[in-house]
């Protein structure tokens, strides 16, 4: 053990946190605890029994002007503040969640000033068997496999890119189909979309609806309004079924492309409903 310089820490439980640098200590021992987390963990910890609301944290932890997907990044660094404290967010005995508000450090905080500093290096403990997701509003405990999922999950800004090119993707699909409109009695008679009498103005009017459906994607996701996930997980059914429908719009190019990637087309379209819903809950996580 080797001493460092005298800091002011505050102390709860068994935990000690340094307010000027953020190491975090347990029983005299060093966690590891990364740099944005370790600044929420002051800000909750110097204001003990108090709501620290959400855009309290955002202006805190983030320079004016700088665009960050906060909603994501203050529930990653809570999560690995609850993993290093072992705090339940169920039955929370340090950090309370306060749906859709912030957060309150409940635990009772000692200052503790002048005392010397021990540097000794301890690994940060093993997740809890039961890893805790975090949303916007109250954090439930979710299976093993669930926390794996939301620690892979795509950036915000990554998944809005691709999300917005798979939207590109379909207005292009429903514009051809338009452009070549009066061959499309031809090719729903070769795959058999019989009878073309009610078929074609079918495809038309998908096509048409599709459309204006993509161009609202678009605009609200591609804009970033604050409400486009609620909206997405609420036209999903719509969406799901047009999109089921569409997936098999690459047989009416079997003609020119082959029926094997015609058919490699009709399965790649029909995975797009779930990818794309995937693509919201990482740009939306609340």
């Amino acid at each position: 053990m080797t001493a460092g310089t005298e800091r002011v820490r505050l102390r709860f439980e068994a935990f000690e946190l340094d307010s000027e640098t953020g190491e975090l200590f347990r029983k005299g021992h060093r966690l590891r605890l990364q740099d944005q987390p370790a600044r929420l963990l002051i800000l909750l910890a110097s204001r003990p029994g108090q709501l620290v609301t959400r855009p309290e944290i955002r202006d805190a932890l983030w320079p004016a002007g700088e665009f960050v997907e906060f909603e994501h990044a203050i529930n990653t660094a809570m999560r690995k503040i609850r993993t290093v404290l072992e705090d339940d967010a169920e039955k929370p005995r340090l950090i309370e969640t306060v749906p859709r508000k912030g957060y309150r450090f409940i635990a009772p905080v000692d200052i503790v000033g002048q005392v010397p500093t021990p540097i000794l290096e301890e690994p940060a403990p093993e997740a809890p068997a039961t890893p805790i997701a975090h949303t916007g509003e109250a954090e439930p405990r979710v299976t093993p496999a669930a926390a794996t999922e939301n620690d892979t999950v795509l950036r915000g800004s990554h998944a809005r890119t691709i999300f917005i090119f798979i939207q590109i993707g379909y207005l292009a699909m429903y514009c051809a189909a338009l452009v070549f409109s009066s061959e499309l009695d031809v090719s729903l008679s070769r795959i058999g979309f019989t009878p073309v009498w009610l078929t074609e103005p079918l495809t038309v009017l998908a096509a048409m609806c599709g459309i204006a459906v993509r161009l609202y994607l678009l605009s609200s996701v591609g804009l970033r309004h604050p409400a486009a996930g609620r909206q997405f997980q609420r036209l999903f059914p719509f969406l799901f079924l047009l999109d089921e429908v569409w997936a098999a719009s690459p047989l009416l190019v079997a003609g020119i492309i082959g029926v094997g990637p015609a058919l490699a087309g009709v399965s790649g379209l029909a995975y797009l409903p779930f990818s794309q819903r995937t693509l919201i809950r990482s740009i939306y996580p609340t």
